[in-house]
């Protein structure tokens, strides 16, 4: 890597990777989960055994959670400090975009970092707290460095670190979200055989790369002892980590995560968030793909260099294999594709012929300017119902703007373009946080309350009031995901109700228990204009926002 380079890098990673993760209070649902885990982690001592609002929570691996613990027992219990694991995700894609794309050939691999960080589905996916960044860019950081073992094996070069770095990286996607992780690598380098075939030492460097025994040493010793020791301490992790957590959910529509229930549109569910995803690299992206599945079949000027081709087709498979794999799959949720970003992201760097730039630079303008567009409208048409709304026209001015520069290329140079669709991402997060932050977030209302509260959550999980009261909470009518951690406790009732009909009790019984703290409750303002008149008497509203109402039992 020239200084240029890592230089070049650097900057982004800090103005889109890493400053954008102090703009904003955490978000409900995700963010406020996956930021109280690690609370909790650090508030008991527990760092084997995850626990959210009490409870066992065996959904998820920990690497995320102990990252985000560090950084909070580091830099204080925030959301910026919980965010931090995000910043080592972008630092990884960036790395991986460019490492890829400069192994492929490109003339210019920072443009697949660029590419990779601008998308709207990176970007965006990249500022928000949970697994699926960090997960990703360890898979697609592994997939580099494993192409490049490869590579240097086959050129009878020394492989070890990189087989190495390879299989820490393997065990860093196990250790964050799980089994999901050995399907994409596995079905990747499975089918990436039939690019190596006809090739007897690249086959030969692909397989035992593969199945390196130092390689497997090295991860079993970092993967193994955890899921050992937690299953140990909590007979059952295993068959609900592995079994209900992966096999059901990816097998069936018990999460009820399916795109639609129209089997066509279901299917099709991930192309669409791909397309959008990569935006406003879609040209390019299609380009791209069309002259690397070419090359593939022997047309191009280096067809009958098998490294080359194999190259290639790990990163077609890159992507194809994702995408196939979690459109066959019954649990879908948009940022699962995103490992599929940095492969295609290198694929367009990688296949743009020089002397093409300006045609480039014209089809980015175009989808610019269509992005623009869509932002435009949407502040005009909804401008009573969307807030924030002078935000939203400032970003489709950007987009618009921006497109439009873009396609008179003479005026606009890469470090000019690189700066200006920064400044728009960044109007974007801004935008996100005008619009939906009031009913996303329930920070403020949470520091706004007595510090020695009790509380109850109805009919929502609003995991951002333990988080910012440091305190645990009664759940009534929403647990959830915390079914499993609720029925291993020895006074589940205490904790948990499913019947609305028990806000009353409950909380009458919390006054008695402790009259010298106050009793509050969080519900939607939906479920709060609902509640029957007769309860309703007995609580006094204190607080509201778009996402949530607080109200004191008298």
């Amino acid at each position: 890597m020239t200084r240029r380079e890592r230089s070049t890098l650097l900057t982004l990673w800090f103005f889109l990777g890493l400053l954008p993760l102090f703009l904003r209070p955490l978000w409900e649902p995700d963010e406020t989960r996956y930021a109280e885990i690690p609370r909790e982690m650090l508030a008991s001592g527990n760092w084997l055994t995850p626990h959210l609002n009490g409870v066992l929570y065996f959904e998820k691996p920990p690497l995320q959670y102990w990252l985000s613990a560090i950084s909070m027992k580091l830099f204080g219990l925030n959301g910026a400090a919980a965010r931090l694991p995000l910043a080592l995700a972008s630092a990884l894609m960036l790395w991986a975009a460019w490492r890829l794309a400069k192994r492929l050939g490109a003339r210019e691999p920072l443009w697949a970092s660029f590419m990779a960080a601008t998308g709207l589905m990176g970007f965006v996916v990249g500022q928000y707290l949970t697994l699926d960044a960090l997960f990703s860019a360890f898979l697609v950081a592994a997939l580099a460095a494993f192409v490049e073992a490869v590579a240097r094996r086959r050129e009878g070069a020394p492989a070890l670190g990189w087989t190495l770095f390879t299989f820490l990286l393997l065990a860093g996607a196990m250790l964050t979200k799980g089994l999901a992780e050995v399907i994409l690598t596995g079905g990747i380098l499975f089918f990436s055989l039939a690019f190596a075939w006809k090739d007897r030492d690249l086959r030969r460097a692909v397989v035992r790369t593969a199945l390196d025994p130092l390689g497997w040493l090295l991860y079993l010793a970092l993967v193994v002892p955890w899921f050992w020791a937690v299953n140990r301490a909590n007979p059952g992790h295993a068959q609900f980590f592995f079994i209900h957590e992966h096999f059901t959910r990816f097998l069936t529509h018990e999460h009820a995560r399916q795109g639609s229930n129209n089997w066509v549109l279901d299917k099709l569910y991930f192309v669409a968030f791909l397309a959008v995803g990569v935006l406003p690299w879609l040209s390019a992206t299609v380009v791209g793909v069309r002259r690397g599945f070419t090359f593939l079949k022997g047309r191009g000027p280096q067809g009958t260099d098998h490294l080359a081709r194999w190259t290639v087709g790990i990163a077609v498979l890159g992507f194809l294999w994702p995408l196939a794999f979690f459109s066959l799959s019954g649990s879908k949720l948009p940022p699962y594709i995103l490992p599929a970003i940095v492969p295609l992201a290198a694929l367009a760097c990688t296949f743009e012929r020089e002397g093409e730039e300006r045609a480039a630079y014209r089809r980015m303008g175009k989808e610019l300017v269509v992005l623009g567009l869509l932002f435009l409208l949407a502040g005009a048409f909804f401008r009573h119902e969307v807030q924030g709304r002078g935000w939203v026209l400032a970003v489709g001015a950007g987009f618009a703007g921006l497109g439009l520069w873009a396609h008179r290329r003479a005026a606009l140079s890469a470090p000019q373009l690189m700066a200006a669709l920064g400044g728009v991402m960044w109007l974007l997060l801004v935008a996100g946080q005008a619009v939906a932050g009031p009913g996303k977030s329930v920070a403020d209302l949470v520091r706004s309350t007595p510090a020695n509260a009790q509380w109850i959550l109805y009919n929502d999980t609003f995991q951002g009031v333990p988080f910012y009261a440091r305190t645990r909470a009664v759940v009534i009518a929403s647990t959830g995901e915390m079914g499993y951690g609720r029925d291993r406790l020895p006074d589940a009732e205490r904790w948990f109700q499913e019947d609305m009909a028990a806000l009353g009790p409950v909380a009458e019984r919390m006054k008695a228990e402790g009259p010298a703290r106050p009793v509050l409750v969080m519900t939607k303002p939906s479920t709060w204009k609902n509640l029957r008149p007769e309860e309703r008497i007995h609580w006094v509203e204190v607080a509201r926002s778009p996402a949530a109402v607080v109200a004191r039992r008298r």
